[in-house]
């Protein structure tokens, strides 16, 4: 679905296949890097004047709306993590678009494993991952120290109230996000990392 936005009529098809195709045991929603309805969003959200040619266009602007959250939280994080001044650096905007991406993935996972929660169990799981355009795999960046800094998988939504900022803070000091913006701490050094781990039974790595 475009954008990854669970609407009225997707979530129509997904309680239609989960209610009568006994065979479905996983739900995977995966974005895919550089997404155009993501970037249309972060520059809606970065130049407000530009949301006016998006509100013209009542099917783009209902994928920017429903992609806001995930860039409010990309931008808090990265103020939370490297400070007001982290918008003025290098790579600001195609840094943010890339972690809006992975938030916004995790987001509609959380949303499916809410609405499905009576059907979620040992016959049906939901996992999100991000297709990467540039090596063609899908799952996140990761904690590795040299390489693409790219762990390949499928990965369990959160499901704790304060889950989608302890995600943006996290992915935000990944070397991935730090490379892509070129920013440090008051005292020159980046703060301590906690991997991304799953655990969870349906995770998928490749």
């Amino acid at each position: 679905m475009a954008g990854n936005i669970p609407g009225a009529e997707c979530l129509g098809s997904l309680h239609y296949a989960v209610a009568h195709m006994g065979s479905i045991r996983l739900l995977a929603v995966v974005g895919h890097t550089g997404c155009g309805g993501i970037t249309a969003a972060v520059d809606a959200y970065l130049s407000p004047s530009s949301y006016m040619t998006v509100a013209a266009n009542p099917a783009l602007r209902s994928i920017v709306d429903g992609a806001m959250a995930a860039v409010r939280a990309a931008t808090d994080a990265f103020d939370d993590v490297h400070g007001r001044t982290a918008s003025q650096r290098t790579g600001y905007r195609a840094a943010l678009i890339e972690l809006a991406v992975i938030l916004h993935a995790a987001v509609t996972a959380s949303v499916l494993e809410h609405t499905f929660r009576d059907a979620i169990g040992e016959q049906l799981g939901v996992v999100y991952g991000v297709y990467n355009l540039g090596n063609h795999r899908v799952g996140l960046p990761t904690e590795q120290r040299g390489g693409d800094h790219w762990q390949s998988g499928l990965f369990a939504p959160f499901n704790e109230p304060d889950g989608l900022v302890a995600l943006s803070r996290r992915l935000v000091q990944k070397p991935v996000h730090r490379r892509s913006v070129v920013v440090t701490t008051s005292n020159g050094a980046f703060p301590p990392r906690r991997p991304l781990t799953c655990g969870c039974r349906a995770c998928v790595p490749a």
